[in-house]
């Protein structure tokens, strides 16, 4: 079994949480879906004191996949991100946009490297 590599974070980031946040796309919206994230969706959350780590889209157009943090533990995390969820500034954000979304996998992780 391969073991995992030793931890290079410093000691802020064990005190940040982070989601991966994975979806499918429809591909002829993703580059769409893609603006409106760095224009709209990011900045607003990035007020909140989120942090957006990385983003990657696949070469094919059908996932995009980012990695979102915030200083503090789980649950203040949690309580944050329910408070942007049901924000009147995010319903605004969405409203009257198209489906970019088909699916999502939302996971806790763990910075390792």
């Amino acid at each position: 079994m391969t073991e995992l590599p030793e931890t290079t974070v410093g000691a802020e980031e064990t005190r940040r949480t982070t989601w991966m946040r994975r979806y499918r796309l429809d591909p002829e919206l993703a580059q769409e879906f893609v603006a409106f994230l760095r224009d709209e969706v990011f900045p607003a959350r990035e007020e909140r004191g989120f942090t957006v780590e990385s983003v990657w889209l696949a070469a094919d157009s059908t996932e995009l996949t980012w990695y979102v943090s915030r200083f503090g533990t789980a649950e203040e995390f949690a309580a944050a991100e329910k408070e942007w969820e049901e924000s009147e500034e995010r319903a605004r954000i969405f409203s009257g946009r198209p489906k970019y979304v088909l699916d999502k996998d939302l996971t806790q992780v763990t910075r390792l490297r």
